[in-house]
């Protein structure tokens, strides 16, 4: 791709031609959706884009929109500008500046009413990538790619989330309930809800009825350490998903529980490592996808999270 510049690549003619475009969220912060089974599912900010782009051929007729895609962090778009004797020579730049003013306006006001995360004044970075597209072979290549990235979005990304465990790997076999919820809400406001209950392809074994299933989560947030806090208080089993890596040394009750079989810690990458926005998305979605049963407390609209697991509606509370 062309590198970013506010005049573009000074050899290339941008008053009309095919090409393809990306710009990307302020601060690479994935506020338009999250990835899950090979799909972006978007967030309102990342669904009201949709209808946006689309409509850009109403407002401007000399531009034709082809395959585009929305992901969680950036916007991919294959545009094609029809020569008109009005366009000056930086034509595309003008196009998607009143595209990005036009979604960053939503931005504001989704943020306004609480449906998106503030993440600053713009929601684009400033400028866009652009390519020319040069070849009817190009073109398929690169509708392609746009039609692929969402499940290409973790290819080679990150290791299995098994890589490195201590504790009980027998517990994967059992009956599992998720507990999810977001960062910022306060643990006193905990009140889980159950919001899926799903079959998984292979029944897992089901624990003996004195004894509650295991509790899957990345016990992340603050609402989800008070459930890690909860299990081991009541000696109930556990599965911690660690997008950072398997901390050293180990708090001495989680400890104290792998060592007795009651708790599990997984992470695809070593101790150590840190915690990455996008590992611990992907981690989220190994705890949702490998649960039969998915429990929430608060849930931020708009967020990464909201994207990945249904609304949460009424149930009892949990998890159980």
């Amino acid at each position: 791709m062309a590198n970013k510049h506010p005049l573009r690549n000074r050899r290339i003619n941008y008053r009309d031609g095919w090409f393809f475009v990306t710009f990307q969220v302020a601060h690479n912060k994935s506020v338009l959706g999250a990835i899950a089974e090979a799909r972006c599912n978007l967030t309102p900010l990342g669904r009201r884009l949709v209808p946006l782009w689309m409509a850009m051929r109403q407002h401007h007729e000399d531009l034709w929109t082809d395959a585009f895609v929305v992901m969680p962090n950036h916007f991919h778009a294959i545009v094609h500008i029809h020569p008109r004797p009005d366009h000056g020579p930086d034509h595309l730049s003008k196009l998607i500046g009143s595209f990005k003013s036009l979604a960053t306006a939503v931005y504001r006001d989704l943020v306004a009413a609480g449906q998106a995360p503030d993440i600053g004044h713009s929601l684009w970075q400033e400028s866009f990538w652009d390519d020319l597209i040069s070849s009817h072979e190009e073109l398929e290549g690169i509708r392609a790619y746009i039609r692929d990235n969402p499940k290409l979005w973790d290819m080679d990304r990150f290791g299995p989330v098994t890589e490195f465990s201590f504790g009980n790997l027998d517990l994967l076999s059992l009956r599992l309930h998720a507990f999810v919820a977001s960062q910022g809400a306060s643990s006193r406001d905990l009140t889980p809800i159950r919001i899926r209950t799903r079959n998984l392809a292979s029944a897992p074994a089901e624990a003996p009825p004195s004894e509650k299933p295991p509790v899957l989560s990345t016990f992340t947030s603050a609402q989800e350490r008070e459930v890690l806090q909860r299990c081991l208080q009541a000696n109930r089993r556990f599965v911690w998903v660690l997008p950072g890596g398997i901390p050293e040394p180990l708090e001495p009750a989680v400890s104290t529980a792998c060592q007795a079989g009651r708790g599990l810690l997984l992470s695809p990458v070593p101790p150590g490592t840190g915690v990455n926005k996008q590992r611990a998305v992907w981690c989220n979605r190994y705890v949702l996808s490998h649960a039969q049963e998915v429990w929430a407390g608060t849930v931020t609209p708009g967020g990464t999270l909201a994207a990945l697991i249904p609304t949460p509606g009424h149930g009892s509370p949990g998890p159980r």
